[in-house]
């Protein structure tokens, strides 16, 4: 069973989690780690994910009464395919049973350099229960497909649940 832990600047492995992230996570789909861990709060919370005493993975999410984003998760390179990603987001679907869970992807396009990165990407969703929103949009450069858990979610509650927790990052976004 997977130990999850609320972490914070403070966490004995914070300088561990923000290597995992800039590892896993290109520059322009990236917020500032920093912003990351000033915005921790009662709303937003980054995790520590451990198998027993070793970290293999983290996540960071926004949470409002009834819908939760999903904004990061990544499981440390030597750790991927033995099944911790899949475990992770079942375990947050649990801790957010009954609420629906949104989580954003690098929108599949067979031209683009890692379109096979990209296909496993969202096959790995598919498989553990997302389905697409059928929202598509665009900011800071890259082209985003919404996925969701637990029920549908519109263009429109997405929009605002960026807006409230982004605040005026989120304005520059456009829906295709």
């Amino acid at each position: 069973m997977l130990n999850v832990l609320k972490t914070d600047r403070n966490y004995q492995e914070i300088n561990q989690i923000h290597k995992m992230y800039n590892g896993s996570f290109p520059d322009d789909e990236r917020v500032p780690f920093d912003i990351l861990l000033k915005t921790i709060g009662k709303d937003r919370d980054m995790c520590a994910v451990c198998d027993n005493e070793k970290l293999i993975g983290m996540y960071y999410l926004m949470h409002d009464e009834d819908l939760v984003y999903l904004a990061y998760v990544c499981v440390k390179d030597k750790e991927r395919g033995k099944g911790y990603g899949s475990a992770i987001l079942k375990q947050i679907a649990e801790e957010h049973e009954g609420k629906r869970i949104v989580a954003d992807i690098e929108e599949l396009k067979q031209d683009s350099k890692n379109y096979e990165q990209q296909k496993k990407r969202r096959d790995f969703y598919l498989k553990n229960g997302y389905r697409s929103t059928g929202t598509f949009y665009h900011i800071y450069n890259v082209d985003y497909e919404l996925l969701s858990y637990g029920g549908p979610v519109s263009k429109e509650e997405w929009h605002d649940l960026i807006l409230k927790h982004w605040g005026p990052r989120a304005e520059s976004a456009t829906y295709h």
